[in-house]
Parts: C-alpha cells; structure tokens; sequence
C-alpha cells in the first residue's frame, strides 16, 4: 500500500501596508507583462524577481534607487519616492540593436565559451553566505499535487575540485500529497544545486567529442552594452533528438558570466522512446535561466528559474511529472555565520521535513510576489 504524505496549511492573504509597494513591469509598445526581470533595491541590496504577471512588491521604509535588469531590455533605475499609487507601472523599453551581428573571433566561441566557465568559477565569491528563497510547483498527469516553498541559508566553502554547499532551512511551508513512489522523482537536489550553477554543469553537455558535430556555436553582439556578448549554441537541424538551444551573456572585459539560458523548442520534442536521459526520462519540456550578479568584487547567483517535464515508467505504469523550480537570492554576505552541525539540512528536498512557519515569508521576504494564478493553485492543491 502506497503511503501518503499530507501536508496542511491555512493560505493568509496578504494585506498590504502602506510602506509595501507593488509595482508591475509591462513592455513599452505592448503592454505586456515582464517576468523574470531581476530587481535589487539598492539601499538594502535586497534581491528580488519579476514574476509572470510582471510584479513584484517590496518594503518602501526608506529612500531608495531600484535597479531593474532584463536581457530583453533597457536597464531602468527608478526613485522609489516615485512610486506613490497602490500599483505602480514602469515600462521597459525593448533592445533596439540588431541581436543577430555575429562577432567574428580569432578563438573557436567553443573555447571561449571553456575559457569563459574557467574565470567565472574561479571568481565566484566564495566563502559565502546566500539567504534564498525556494520555490517549487509539482504536477503529476496534468494536475498539480505538491507545492513549497522556504526560506534558505546556503553556507557555500570551497572544497576540493568542488563547491561545498551546506543549508540552514530558516522556514518552510509543503502543501499536498505526494505518494511514496515520487519522493525519487520530485523536486531537485538542493544539497549539490549551487554546485551545479556555480561550476555552470549544465553546460558540459557542449563540451562533449560529439558537441561540434551536434551544435553550431556562434558570437553575437549584445543589444544594450557594448561589453557584453552572448554566445548562441543552437543544434544542427540535421541532428535529431531533443536538444536544447543555449545563450550565454558574458561581460566580454571582466571574462565573467552574467546569465545561462537554455530551452527545448517544441520541435526538437521527441515522441521517439529511444530519446531517454540518465535517468530513463522521455523529456517533453525543459527551460534553464541562470542569472549572476557583479557588484563591485562580489560575484555570486541573483536567481534562478528551471522546468522540466517528462515521462517516466513507475511499476510498469506511464507517469507524466512537471517540475518548476525558482530560487531567489534576497541577501548575500561575504562572510558565513556560525552554526550547529546538526541544523545543517541533509535531505534532498523540502519534501521530507515538517513545516516550520514563523512569519507569512512568502510575501515580502520571498522576492518574488505569487500570481493570481498560482494562489489558485496553492489553494486547489490545499482543498
């Protein structure tokens, strides 16, 4: 008999005080929503990310300037004295530059794309301390059946060949079922994921023997700075499978990262069983964005957003599991804080400990604002 794990939990709806600003980023010509733009209040350096409905909230007690940063756009600073409605509309304008001139290199983009990952590794600022909020949405064959979230410490040490990543949970919340069979299949490893942004893993697919036969990799220009350059990694069209497209946006003077992106277009999608990954999965959905920050001589990862979606035979039956994971990074210290190794968290997920909610985290100290849409979800999930 499967056992069941059920977590309740009564949703609060935020009231917003008057020192709380919302403020929803839309597309100059369009009008559209912005998501995934990254946003730093500058007097408190506090992080945060635009979320699909292009919003995001933030504490106004004191004065200051807010940087808003979006691959697709103009960089914007903006007054928060300037922000007195209840909802606040700043519009961001597109990049005008043509994003398709190529930049013609002495250096395979390959190469430079191996020299690029070796200085950013090496200048990532380590020891360190990251606050973090995580955030994870689960769906098993069409329904979503699991949702949480949780405020984190990642104590991050350099280690042999490695990165050495410890977890204080400050608080966390787990909404749902989940049957016994997906504990293995649900929710990434949080103990080895800084490893894998900060000596950028999901990458060495492009350095494999076969990698100059399977993708063509270009150098492009950048549309709002003159410094940086995105290397474009795109398969062959004559290479079937599901592979990803990649884009990498790097600071051409300091050698460092800025962001790591990948998608799977829908027609790389392969219905073909033989297609399988490491972990026997049929992948139909898989997007990757990685963003990092420089400030002054500190480098570190602002936020992250990944979703996978695949298939996968659990006693001779077909399951079809989507996972979308946000992580959020709303402080940073240089400096790692003492602590008993017995708190550090040494499970793989969320999902295998009991809630601890001291405050509503995920309202202002998240740094990422819930739609309308995923409050209903949290809520369906809930009933």
């Amino acid at each position: 008999m499967l056992k069941f794990i059920l977590f309740f939990l009564t949703i609060s709806i935020p009231v917003f005080s008057q020192t709380e600003i919302k403020v929803v980023l839309q597309d100059f010509d369009s009008k559209e929503p912005i998501s995934n733009a990254t946003i730093t209040i500058l007097r408190t350096n506090q992080g945060l990310l635009s979320n699909e409905e292009g919003v995001f909230i933030f504490n106004n007690e004191k004065p200051s300037l807010i940087e808003i940063i979006h691959s697709s756009y103009k960089k914007k600073a903006i007054k928060s004295i300037t922000l007195k409605d209840s909802i606040n509309v700043i519009f961001l304008e597109q990049n005008v530059r043509d994003l398709d001139e190529i930049i013609l290199t002495n250096e395979s983009p390959q190469n430079i794309l191996k020299s690029l990952i070796k200085n950013s590794t090496k200048k990532l600022t380590i020891p360190a301390n990251l606050k973090v909020y995580s955030r994870e949405f689960f769906k098993k064959n069409d329904s979503y059946i699991f949702y949480n979230d949780g405020l984190l410490n990642f104590q991050l040490y350099d280690a042999n060949k490695g990165i050495k990543s410890e977890i204080l949970v400050e608080q966390n919340r787990c909404i749902g079922f989940v049957d016994s069979e997906s504990h293995e299949i649900l929710g990434y490893n949080l103990n080895n994921i800084m490893e894998n942004y900060y000596k950028f893993n999901y990458l060495n697919i492009l350095f494999e023997p076969i990698a100059k036969k399977r993708y063509e990799f270009l150098v492009k220009a950048h549309a709002t700075n003159s410094n940086y350059r995105r290397i474009v990694v795109k398969p062959y069209y004559d290479q079937n499978g599901p592979y990803s497209t990649f884009e990498i946006v790097y600071d051409a003077t300091k050698k460092l990262i800025i962001s790591v992106s990948s998608f799977l277009p829908n027609d790389r999608v392969s219905q073909d069983k033989k297609f399988l990954d490491f972990k026997n999965r049929s992948i139909f959905k898989s997007t990757f964005l990685n963003n990092y920050r420089i400030e002054g001589t500190d480098y570190y990862l602002a936020n992250s957003m990944e979703e996978i979606g695949f298939t996968i035979t659990v006693k001779k039956k077909e399951e079809k599991i989507e996972v979308k994971n946000y992580l959020n990074t709303t402080a940073f210290r240089t400096k790692v804080f003492n602590y008993n190794p017995v708190d550090v968290f040494k499970e793989k997920s969320l999902i295998f400990i009991k809630n601890s909610i001291l405050t509503n985290f995920w309202d202002l100290e998240s740094g990422i604002a819930l739609t309308e849409k995923e409050k209903d979800i949290i809520n369906n999930i809930q009933k």
